[in-house]
């Protein structure tokens, strides 16, 4: 796990604390390549065969594994329980796959497995307006401010906590995990920490 830099602009007012599992450069050249199969856009991978060197449920464990060696040392460094929550896809759920839905379904085990470490906040963001798959489009002039609570519905048990934010990959100057923050603080949280699985640095 190495640190991680998000710069104050004007999707997000606030510094915080900021991680990463391993880079990820492209589809082929990746330290997290699970992430790719687990992202199954077109909803046809499976169990019977590898895409991105994975299947579905072997991507589930890579993804377990790397939670499990990171979040705890986070855990560690913070003084009050934190709260996980995970940043959305970009359509809602009901687009989706139960197969391409694995990335939360994972972290959400994860923090059931560990209650005493975790609250579980998996399911506080959800949301409910579809909007651009950037990473297919590249239409990254979509995402406009405040883009996270005009398309999400943001629970207000959010309020009073201190949440670990967790997304699959974070690409700066792309701004969704910024203003996925900045949504977080505007709803009452005392503090966010930032936890991506892949930085395309």
């Amino acid at each position: 796990m190495k640190g991680l830099e998000l710069e104050v602009n004007d999707y997000l007012q606030h510094e915080i604390p900021a991680y990463y599992h391993g880079y990820h450069k492209g589809w082929n050249n990746t330290e997290v390549g699970y992430i790719n199969t687990l992202k199954n856009d077109q909803g046809t991978f499976n169990n019977n065969q590898k895409d991105f060197g994975y299947t579905l449920s072997g991507a589930q464990d890579a993804l377990y594994k790397a939670l499990e060696k990171d979040l705890p040392n986070i855990a560690k460094s913070c003084t009050n329980k934190l709260t996980i929550c995970v940043v959305p896809r970009s359509k809602c759920n009901a687009s989706y796959k139960s197969s391409q839905l694995l990335f939360i379904d994972t972290i959400k085990k994860y923090v059931l497995n560990n209650k005493t470490l975790f609250n579980d906040g998996t399911d506080y963001i959800l949301r409910i307006k579809d909007t651009p798959t950037t990473h297919t489009t590249q239409d990254y002039n979509s995402v406009k401010v405040g883009i996270t609570k005009s398309t999400c519905n943001i629970s207000n048990k959010i309020a009073g906590t201190d949440v670990l934010l967790i997304d699959d990959i974070y690409t700066k100057h792309v701004n969704i995990d910024e203003d996925a923050i900045q949504a977080i603080y505007d709803s009452g949280a005392n503090k966010v920490i930032f936890y991506a699985l892949g930085n395309t640095l």
